[in-house]
């Protein structure tokens, strides 16, 4: 299992409007294959700042993820409501075997977890 933290400053001003776009992005993403959680929390003494908590079944599931047209259109939007970069950080439980790449697996694309 994959887990990844994103932490996201808004701008008060449009917030609300951010706020709809995660939404429909918890709704699509939990339909995608090998999503076993993916959620967002909204700070306690500070409202701007957002949590998504996400966990994957692998990293392919991951990584399929970043591929889909609802995150390409979600990241495309939403730096005109962010006060500050996205901070993204990844964790792999220890069950989670993490092998070195075939010969032809190293041919493709790199991919990266965030």
């Amino acid at each position: 299992m994959i887990m990844v933290q994103s932490t996201f400053k808004l701008n008060l001003e449009n917030k609300e409007s951010v706020m709809d776009l995660m939404k429909e992005m918890v709704r699509l993403c939990r339909k995608e294959h090998g999503c076993m959680s993916y959620e967002y929390y909204e700070g306690i003494t500070d409202s701007c700042q957002v949590i998504l908590l996400q966990e994957w079944k692998n990293a392919d599931c991951l990584q399929e993820h970043y591929r889909t047209e609802h995150m390409a259109d979600f990241l495309e939007k939403l730096n005109d409501y962010l006060a500050s970069p996205v901070t993204t950080r990844s964790y792999v439980s220890p069950e989670s075997k993490i092998s070195t790449p075939t010969v032809s697996e190293k041919r493709k694309p790199e991919q990266t977890l965030h």
